[in-house]
Protein backbone atom coordinates (compact mmCIF):
# COMPACT_ATOMS: atom_id res chain seq x y z
CA UNK A 1 0.00 0.00 0.00
CA UNK A 2 2.80 2.47 1.12
CA UNK A 3 4.79 1.38 -2.52
CA UNK A 4 1.22 1.91 -4.36
CA UNK A 5 0.96 5.64 -2.24
CA UNK A 6 4.42 6.85 -3.28
CA UNK A 7 3.74 5.59 -7.04
CA UNK A 8 0.58 8.06 -7.28
CA UNK A 9 2.17 10.27 -5.59
CA UNK A 10 5.14 10.81 -7.64
CA UNK A 11 3.27 10.12 -11.18
CA UNK A 12 0.68 13.52 -9.61
CA UNK A 13 4.03 15.29 -9.17
CA UNK A 14 5.29 14.21 -12.85
CA UNK A 15 1.93 15.41 -14.87
CA UNK A 16 1.84 18.66 -12.09
CA UNK A 17 5.52 19.66 -13.60
CA UNK A 18 4.76 18.41 -17.07
CA UNK A 19 1.99 21.09 -16.95
CA UNK A 20 3.17 23.73 -15.44
CA UNK A 21 6.29 23.64 -18.28
CA UNK A 22 4.11 23.43 -20.64
CA UNK A 23 1.67 26.61 -19.29
CA UNK A 24 4.60 28.83 -18.67
CA UNK A 25 4.14 30.32 -22.00
CA UNK A 26 0.72 28.50 -22.68
CA UNK A 27 1.44 26.55 -25.76
CA UNK A 28 0.26 22.89 -25.94
CA UNK A 29 -1.57 22.47 -29.56
CA UNK A 30 -4.37 20.99 -30.78
CA UNK A 31 -3.42 20.43 -34.26
CA UNK A 32 -4.24 16.96 -35.76
CA UNK A 33 -3.31 15.82 -38.79
CA UNK A 34 -5.09 14.16 -41.34
CA UNK A 35 -4.60 10.42 -42.43
CA UNK A 36 -2.13 8.41 -43.84
CA UNK A 37 -3.44 8.80 -47.36
CA UNK A 38 -2.74 12.11 -46.95
CA UNK A 39 0.38 11.75 -45.85
CA UNK A 40 1.71 9.53 -48.79
CA UNK A 41 0.12 11.95 -51.43
CA UNK A 42 2.18 14.76 -49.86
CA UNK A 43 5.16 12.35 -49.90
CA UNK A 44 4.38 12.19 -53.21
CA UNK A 45 4.73 15.88 -54.00
CA UNK A 46 7.50 16.26 -51.88
CA UNK A 47 9.86 13.66 -54.10
CA UNK A 48 8.50 15.51 -57.10
CA UNK A 49 9.94 18.93 -55.72
CA UNK A 50 13.29 17.40 -55.06
CA UNK A 51 13.92 15.60 -57.61
CA UNK A 52 13.25 18.58 -60.15
CA UNK A 53 15.67 20.66 -57.69
CA UNK A 54 19.87 20.17 -58.29
CA UNK A 55 20.30 22.45 -54.58
CA UNK A 56 17.77 22.24 -52.09
CA UNK A 57 18.59 25.73 -50.65
CA UNK A 58 18.77 27.41 -53.86
CA UNK A 59 16.04 26.72 -55.49
CA UNK A 60 13.37 27.33 -52.22
CA UNK A 61 11.13 29.68 -53.96
CA UNK A 62 10.65 33.40 -52.44
CA UNK A 63 7.17 33.67 -50.81
CA UNK A 64 5.68 36.48 -48.73
CA UNK A 65 2.09 35.83 -46.79
CA UNK A 66 0.05 38.52 -46.51
CA UNK A 67 -1.51 38.03 -42.88
CA UNK A 68 -4.95 39.08 -40.74
CA UNK A 69 -5.11 39.01 -37.38
CA UNK A 70 -9.20 38.77 -36.43
CA UNK A 71 -8.79 40.34 -33.11
CA UNK A 72 -11.80 38.65 -31.33
CA UNK A 73 -12.75 40.94 -28.33
CA UNK A 74 -15.84 42.06 -25.77
CA UNK A 75 -15.53 45.82 -26.66
CA UNK A 76 -13.29 47.01 -24.17
CA UNK A 77 -10.88 49.89 -25.83
CA UNK A 78 -7.61 49.31 -27.71
CA UNK A 79 -4.61 47.76 -25.84
CA UNK A 80 -7.68 46.24 -22.79
CA UNK A 81 -7.36 43.03 -22.90
CA UNK A 82 -8.53 40.80 -25.20
CA UNK A 83 -8.45 43.68 -27.46
CA UNK A 84 -4.75 43.77 -27.99
CA UNK A 85 -2.70 46.98 -29.74
CA UNK A 86 -1.46 47.22 -33.47
CA UNK A 87 2.62 47.26 -31.80
CA UNK A 88 2.03 43.29 -30.15
CA UNK A 89 1.04 42.13 -33.75
CA UNK A 90 3.83 44.30 -35.39
CA UNK A 91 5.82 42.58 -32.80
CA UNK A 92 4.49 39.03 -34.04
CA UNK A 93 5.34 39.48 -37.53
CA UNK A 94 8.77 40.33 -36.92
CA UNK A 95 9.46 37.05 -35.10
CA UNK A 96 7.78 35.33 -37.65
CA UNK A 97 9.94 36.77 -40.34
CA UNK A 98 12.70 35.89 -38.28
CA UNK A 99 12.14 32.43 -37.42
CA UNK A 100 11.08 31.39 -40.83
CA UNK A 101 14.30 33.06 -42.51
CA UNK A 102 16.43 31.14 -40.19
CA UNK A 103 17.48 34.15 -38.20
CA UNK A 104 15.99 33.71 -34.66
CA UNK A 105 17.13 36.31 -32.16
CA UNK A 106 18.37 33.54 -30.06
CA UNK A 107 19.67 31.60 -32.76
CA UNK A 108 23.29 31.80 -31.37
CA UNK A 109 22.62 29.17 -28.63
CA UNK A 110 22.17 26.46 -31.31
CA UNK A 111 25.07 24.36 -29.44
CA UNK A 112 28.91 23.91 -31.65
CA UNK A 113 28.82 20.62 -31.56
CA UNK A 114 24.61 20.06 -31.92
CA UNK A 115 23.34 17.25 -34.12
CA UNK A 116 26.98 16.37 -35.89
CA UNK A 117 26.29 12.86 -34.88
CA UNK A 118 22.78 12.33 -35.83
CA UNK A 119 23.79 13.97 -39.01
CA UNK A 120 27.26 11.68 -39.94
CA UNK A 121 25.20 8.43 -39.07
CA UNK A 122 22.20 9.18 -40.49
CA UNK A 123 24.60 10.31 -44.06
CA UNK A 124 22.39 13.68 -44.26
CA UNK A 125 22.66 15.17 -47.87
CA UNK A 126 25.14 18.44 -47.69
CA UNK A 127 22.55 20.91 -47.97
CA UNK A 128 20.82 19.43 -44.51
CA UNK A 129 24.15 20.33 -42.84
CA UNK A 130 26.23 23.50 -41.90
CA UNK A 131 29.89 23.89 -42.17
CA UNK A 132 30.29 22.67 -38.70
CA UNK A 133 28.47 19.67 -40.00
CA UNK A 134 25.41 20.07 -37.75
CA UNK A 135 21.84 19.57 -38.90
CA UNK A 136 21.72 23.17 -40.41
CA UNK A 137 19.25 25.75 -39.63
CA UNK A 138 17.01 26.41 -42.46
CA UNK A 139 15.23 29.70 -44.34
CA UNK A 140 12.20 28.40 -45.66
CA UNK A 141 12.70 31.89 -47.42
CA UNK A 142 9.03 32.49 -46.44
CA UNK A 143 7.90 35.81 -45.02
CA UNK A 144 4.88 37.30 -43.15
CA UNK A 145 3.31 40.44 -43.93
CA UNK A 146 0.54 43.18 -42.59
CA UNK A 147 -2.25 42.86 -45.17
CA UNK A 148 -3.44 46.05 -46.37
CA UNK A 149 -7.01 45.95 -47.81
CA UNK A 150 -9.51 43.66 -46.22
CA UNK A 151 -11.89 40.81 -47.82
CA UNK A 152 -13.59 43.79 -50.00
CA UNK A 153 -10.66 45.32 -51.27
CA UNK A 154 -10.81 48.48 -49.05
CA UNK A 155 -8.11 49.77 -47.49
CA UNK A 156 -7.53 48.36 -43.68
CA UNK A 157 -7.15 51.76 -41.25
CA UNK A 158 -5.02 49.15 -39.32
CA UNK A 159 -3.19 46.84 -41.68
CA UNK A 160 -3.37 43.00 -41.00
CA UNK A 161 -5.97 44.04 -38.49
CA UNK A 162 -9.77 43.23 -37.87
CA UNK A 163 -11.07 43.88 -35.02
CA UNK A 164 -14.58 42.00 -34.31
CA UNK A 165 -16.63 42.51 -30.89
CA UNK A 166 -18.38 39.76 -30.22
CA UNK A 167 -21.29 41.17 -28.34
CA UNK A 168 -22.01 43.45 -31.72
CA UNK A 169 -22.26 40.26 -33.57
CA UNK A 170 -24.27 38.31 -31.18
CA UNK A 171 -21.26 35.22 -30.50
CA UNK A 172 -20.77 33.33 -27.24
CA UNK A 173 -18.54 34.62 -25.03
CA UNK A 174 -15.19 32.11 -25.66
CA UNK A 175 -14.51 31.59 -22.40
CA UNK A 176 -17.44 29.73 -21.70
CA UNK A 177 -16.31 26.77 -23.68
CA UNK A 178 -14.23 24.71 -21.37
CA UNK A 179 -13.28 21.39 -23.55
CA UNK A 180 -11.28 20.96 -26.36
CA UNK A 181 -14.26 20.14 -28.49
CA UNK A 182 -16.80 22.73 -27.63
CA UNK A 183 -14.41 25.32 -28.24
CA UNK A 184 -13.08 24.05 -31.60
CA UNK A 185 -16.90 23.55 -32.44
CA UNK A 186 -17.07 27.27 -31.32
CA UNK A 187 -14.82 28.55 -33.86
CA UNK A 188 -15.42 26.50 -37.17
CA UNK A 189 -18.96 26.97 -36.80
CA UNK A 190 -18.99 30.60 -35.25
CA UNK A 191 -16.30 32.65 -35.52
CA UNK A 192 -14.81 31.63 -38.69
CA UNK A 193 -17.09 31.20 -41.14
CA UNK A 194 -19.30 34.77 -40.11
CA UNK A 195 -15.47 36.31 -40.03
CA UNK A 196 -13.10 34.89 -42.78
CA UNK A 197 -11.28 36.17 -45.65
CA UNK A 198 -10.50 34.33 -48.62
CA UNK A 199 -8.15 31.87 -47.96
CA UNK A 200 -6.46 31.90 -51.59
CA UNK A 201 -5.39 35.42 -50.13
CA UNK A 202 -4.71 35.67 -46.66
CA UNK A 203 -3.52 33.57 -43.79
CA UNK A 204 -6.11 34.00 -41.14
CA UNK A 205 -5.23 34.38 -37.83
CA UNK A 206 -8.10 34.37 -35.05
CA UNK A 207 -6.76 35.34 -31.55
CA UNK A 208 -9.19 35.32 -28.29
CA UNK A 209 -8.90 34.94 -24.78
CA UNK A 210 -10.58 31.47 -23.65
CA UNK A 211 -11.45 29.42 -20.03
CA UNK A 212 -8.91 29.14 -17.83
CA UNK A 213 -9.52 25.50 -18.02
CA UNK A 214 -8.22 24.96 -21.31
CA UNK A 215 -4.55 23.99 -21.97
CA UNK A 216 -4.03 24.51 -25.70
CA UNK A 217 -3.06 27.75 -26.67
CA UNK A 218 -3.06 27.18 -30.69
CA UNK A 219 -4.70 24.87 -33.50
CA UNK A 220 -3.91 25.33 -37.19
CA UNK A 221 -5.63 23.77 -40.16
CA UNK A 222 -3.01 21.70 -42.42
CA UNK A 223 -2.45 22.19 -45.94
CA UNK A 224 -5.60 19.96 -48.05
CA UNK A 225 -4.55 18.82 -51.46
CA UNK A 226 -6.64 19.56 -54.35
CA UNK A 227 -5.91 15.70 -55.35
CA UNK A 228 -7.31 14.28 -51.95
CA UNK A 229 -11.25 15.59 -51.31
CA UNK A 230 -13.14 14.75 -48.16
CA UNK A 231 -9.71 13.56 -46.26
CA UNK A 232 -10.78 14.21 -42.56
CA UNK A 233 -8.98 16.80 -40.26
CA UNK A 234 -8.15 19.24 -43.55
CA UNK A 235 -9.28 22.86 -44.05
CA UNK A 236 -12.41 24.48 -46.18
CA UNK A 237 -12.70 27.77 -47.45
CA UNK A 238 -15.04 28.56 -44.49
CA UNK A 239 -12.26 26.97 -41.49
CA UNK A 240 -8.74 27.11 -42.64
CA UNK A 241 -6.17 29.12 -40.75
CA UNK A 242 -5.01 29.38 -36.86
CA UNK A 243 -6.60 30.26 -33.96
CA UNK A 244 -4.49 31.61 -31.17
CA UNK A 245 -4.63 32.48 -27.40
CA UNK A 246 -4.25 36.31 -27.42
CA UNK A 247 -2.08 36.14 -24.77
CA UNK A 248 0.34 34.04 -26.74
CA UNK A 249 0.60 36.49 -29.55
CA UNK A 250 3.51 38.89 -30.04
CA UNK A 251 7.15 38.88 -28.20
CA UNK A 252 7.60 40.70 -24.51
CA UNK A 253 11.51 41.11 -25.34
CA UNK A 254 10.39 43.57 -28.74
CA UNK A 255 7.40 44.79 -26.98
CA UNK A 256 6.81 44.68 -22.82
CA UNK A 257 4.14 46.32 -22.47
CA UNK A 258 1.67 44.37 -24.04
CA UNK A 259 -0.86 41.53 -22.61
CA UNK A 260 0.98 38.46 -22.45
CA UNK A 261 0.54 35.22 -20.04
CA UNK A 262 4.40 35.28 -19.23
CA UNK A 263 7.32 37.30 -19.85
CA UNK A 264 8.42 34.11 -22.10
CA UNK A 265 5.67 34.56 -24.17
CA UNK A 266 8.30 35.62 -27.60
CA UNK A 267 5.20 34.66 -30.51
CA UNK A 268 6.65 31.49 -30.80
CA UNK A 269 3.41 30.15 -30.46
CA UNK A 270 2.26 31.41 -34.06
CA UNK A 271 5.72 30.19 -35.63
CA UNK A 272 4.95 26.64 -34.47
CA UNK A 273 0.85 26.86 -35.71
CA UNK A 274 2.52 28.33 -38.95
CA UNK A 275 4.56 25.44 -39.29
CA UNK A 276 1.22 23.34 -39.03
CA UNK A 277 0.06 25.61 -41.77
CA UNK A 278 2.81 24.41 -44.07
CA UNK A 279 2.80 20.86 -43.47
CA UNK A 280 4.59 20.40 -40.42
CA UNK A 281 4.29 18.05 -37.98
CA UNK A 282 5.75 17.58 -34.49
CA UNK A 283 8.94 16.16 -34.00
CA UNK A 284 7.77 13.28 -32.03
CA UNK A 285 5.37 12.36 -34.83
CA UNK A 286 2.31 12.40 -31.97
CA UNK A 287 3.90 8.99 -30.93
CA UNK A 288 6.68 7.54 -28.98
CA UNK A 289 9.71 7.87 -30.85
CA UNK A 290 6.88 8.73 -34.15
CA UNK A 291 7.62 9.93 -37.34
CA UNK A 292 7.51 13.00 -38.36
CA UNK A 293 8.60 12.89 -42.04
CA UNK A 294 11.85 14.81 -41.42
CA UNK A 295 15.08 12.90 -41.79
CA UNK A 296 17.16 15.42 -40.41
CA UNK A 297 15.31 15.71 -36.92
CA UNK A 298 16.33 13.01 -35.10
CA UNK A 299 13.21 11.01 -32.89
CA UNK A 300 11.63 11.79 -30.07
CA UNK A 301 9.92 10.00 -27.29
CA UNK A 302 7.24 12.76 -26.69
CA UNK A 303 6.86 16.44 -26.66
CA UNK A 304 9.57 18.87 -24.50
CA UNK A 305 8.33 21.27 -22.18
CA UNK A 306 10.83 23.37 -20.25
CA UNK A 307 13.88 24.88 -21.08
CA UNK A 308 16.24 21.67 -21.71
CA UNK A 309 19.79 21.67 -21.92
CA UNK A 310 21.98 20.01 -24.79
CA UNK A 311 21.77 16.96 -25.19
CA UNK A 312 18.56 15.88 -23.85
CA UNK A 313 16.95 12.62 -23.53
CA UNK A 314 20.19 11.06 -25.70
CA UNK A 315 18.92 7.41 -26.27
CA UNK A 316 15.62 7.79 -25.47
CA UNK A 317 14.82 6.31 -29.37
CA UNK A 318 16.43 3.52 -31.05
CA UNK A 319 15.28 2.59 -34.13
CA UNK A 320 16.58 5.01 -34.97
CA UNK A 321 19.06 5.95 -32.25
CA UNK A 322 18.94 9.22 -31.47
CA UNK A 323 22.44 8.77 -29.28
CA UNK A 324 24.45 10.72 -28.28
CA UNK A 325 22.96 13.67 -29.52
CA UNK A 326 19.29 13.14 -27.96
CA UNK A 327 16.19 14.88 -29.26
CA UNK A 328 15.66 18.40 -30.96
CA UNK A 329 14.32 20.27 -27.84
CA UNK A 330 15.14 23.65 -29.75
CA UNK A 331 12.99 22.95 -33.16
CA UNK A 332 10.11 25.22 -33.51
CA UNK A 333 7.60 22.26 -33.56
CA UNK A 334 8.66 20.74 -30.49
CA UNK A 335 6.41 22.35 -27.20
CA UNK A 336 9.23 23.72 -25.46
CA UNK A 337 9.19 27.24 -24.06
CA UNK A 338 9.87 29.60 -26.44
CA UNK A 339 13.21 31.74 -25.46
CA UNK A 340 13.92 27.71 -25.70
CA UNK A 341 13.33 27.54 -29.69
CA UNK A 342 15.58 28.83 -32.64
CA UNK A 343 15.12 26.21 -35.53
CA UNK A 344 13.62 24.69 -38.38
CA UNK A 345 15.80 21.97 -40.42
CA UNK A 346 16.23 21.86 -44.20
CA UNK A 347 13.72 18.83 -44.74
CA UNK A 348 11.16 20.86 -42.83
CA UNK A 349 12.12 23.39 -45.27
CA UNK A 350 11.24 21.04 -48.00
CA UNK A 351 7.56 20.55 -46.63
CA UNK A 352 6.49 23.87 -46.25
CA UNK A 353 7.92 24.57 -49.66
CA UNK A 354 5.48 21.56 -51.08
CA UNK A 355 3.21 22.85 -49.39
CA UNK A 356 3.04 25.91 -50.76
CA UNK A 357 3.82 25.07 -53.75
CA UNK A 358 1.17 22.45 -54.30
CA UNK A 359 -2.00 23.15 -52.11
CA UNK A 360 -4.85 24.47 -53.92
CA UNK A 361 -5.16 27.03 -50.18
CA UNK A 362 -1.39 28.31 -50.41
CA UNK A 363 0.02 28.28 -53.82
CA UNK A 364 -1.88 31.50 -54.42
CA UNK A 365 -0.49 32.96 -51.50
CA UNK A 366 0.89 36.48 -52.23
CA UNK A 367 0.17 37.07 -55.93
CA UNK A 368 -2.97 39.84 -55.06
CA UNK A 369 -0.80 42.58 -54.44
CA UNK A 370 -1.97 42.88 -50.43
CA UNK A 371 1.16 43.47 -48.57
CA UNK A 372 2.41 46.15 -46.52
CA UNK A 373 6.22 45.12 -44.56
CA UNK A 374 6.99 45.71 -41.13
CA UNK A 375 10.10 46.91 -40.18
CA UNK A 376 11.64 48.23 -36.45
CA UNK A 377 13.65 50.81 -36.72
CA UNK A 378 16.75 49.44 -35.00
CA UNK A 379 16.98 46.64 -38.11
CA UNK A 380 16.78 49.35 -40.79
CA UNK A 381 19.61 50.48 -42.53
CA UNK A 382 21.13 54.07 -42.28
CA UNK A 383 19.85 55.24 -45.56
CA UNK A 384 16.54 53.74 -44.88
CA UNK A 385 15.23 54.35 -41.41
CA UNK A 386 13.17 57.61 -40.87
CA UNK A 387 15.54 59.41 -38.73
CA UNK A 388 13.41 60.85 -35.69
CA UNK A 389 15.00 63.73 -33.91
CA UNK A 390 15.08 65.07 -31.07
CA UNK A 391 15.28 61.93 -29.05
CA UNK A 392 14.28 62.32 -26.19
CA UNK A 393 12.14 65.68 -26.64
CA UNK A 394 10.24 67.89 -24.80
CA UNK A 395 9.17 70.08 -27.97
CA UNK A 396 8.50 69.53 -31.19
CA UNK A 397 9.50 65.99 -32.48
CA UNK A 398 10.39 65.80 -36.61
CA UNK A 399 10.29 62.98 -38.52
CA UNK A 400 12.60 62.66 -41.54
CA UNK A 401 11.60 60.03 -43.85
CA UNK A 402 14.13 59.57 -46.43
CA UNK A 403 12.01 60.48 -49.72
CA UNK A 404 9.11 58.17 -48.42
CA UNK A 405 5.32 59.52 -48.19
CA UNK A 406 3.89 59.69 -44.60
CA UNK A 407 0.40 58.19 -44.17
CA UNK A 408 0.20 59.27 -40.52
CA UNK A 409 1.93 58.75 -37.33
CA UNK A 410 0.25 56.64 -34.34
CA UNK A 411 1.59 57.01 -30.74
CA UNK A 412 1.08 54.42 -27.73
CA UNK A 413 2.12 54.78 -24.23
CA UNK A 414 4.08 52.01 -22.10
CA UNK A 415 0.89 50.03 -21.27
CA UNK A 416 0.16 49.46 -25.16
CA UNK A 417 -2.80 51.87 -25.06
CA UNK A 418 -3.62 54.39 -28.04
CA UNK A 419 -2.38 58.31 -27.22
CA UNK A 420 -2.57 60.05 -30.65
CA UNK A 421 -2.45 60.10 -34.44
CA UNK A 422 -0.62 62.65 -36.23
CA UNK A 423 -0.76 63.78 -40.27
CA UNK A 424 2.66 65.35 -40.45
CA UNK A 425 6.17 64.71 -40.22
CA UNK A 426 6.52 67.68 -37.52
CA UNK A 427 4.49 67.72 -34.23
CA UNK A 428 4.92 68.52 -30.68
CA UNK A 429 4.54 66.41 -28.00
CA UNK A 430 4.41 68.83 -25.10
CA UNK A 431 1.38 67.96 -23.89
CA UNK A 432 2.57 64.40 -22.98
CA UNK A 433 3.63 63.12 -19.51
CA UNK A 434 7.33 61.77 -19.26
CA UNK A 435 7.90 58.46 -20.29
CA UNK A 436 8.51 56.07 -22.66
CA UNK A 437 5.89 55.94 -26.32
CA UNK A 438 6.54 53.76 -29.01
CA UNK A 439 5.49 55.32 -32.71
CA UNK A 440 3.93 53.68 -35.12
CA UNK A 441 5.08 55.06 -38.59
CA UNK A 442 2.96 54.49 -41.52
CA UNK A 443 4.34 55.58 -45.37
CA UNK A 444 3.40 54.63 -48.95
CA UNK A 445 5.75 51.34 -48.79
CA UNK A 446 6.44 50.20 -45.44
CA UNK A 447 5.16 50.45 -41.75
CA UNK A 448 8.03 51.38 -39.16
CA UNK A 449 7.85 51.52 -35.36
CA UNK A 450 10.23 53.18 -33.00
CA UNK A 451 11.07 53.91 -29.56
CA UNK A 452 11.11 57.76 -27.87
CA UNK A 453 11.42 59.23 -24.94
CA UNK A 454 9.67 62.35 -23.48
CA UNK A 455 11.92 64.27 -21.09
Amino acid sequence: MIRLKIFYTLFILLVMNWFVMAQDDNHVCSTTFPTLEWENEFQKLISDFVGKQSNREVSAMAYTIPVVFHIIHNGKDVGTYPNITHEQIMSQIDVLNQDFGGNAHNVADYPANAFVHWAANQALPEANKDNNGRVKIANFNIQFCLATKDALGQSLAEPGIDRINYHTKGWPDPTNFSTQMTFKNYLDNIVKPNSIWDVKKYLNVWITDKSTLLMNGGVSSVPPMSTLPGIPNTATDSTDGIWCYTKSIGSYALFPFGQYFSNNIDGRTLTHEVGHYLGLRHIWGDANCGNDFCGDTPPASAQNGGMPVYPHKAGSCSLPSNHPDGEMFMNFMDYTMGPGKYMFTTDQMIRAQTAMANSPFRNQLGNHDLCLAVSNLDEQNQTTKPLIYPNPASGDVYVNLSGQNLKRIDIYNQTGSFIQSFGTSVFSVEHLPQGIYFFIIYTDKVIFSAKFSKD
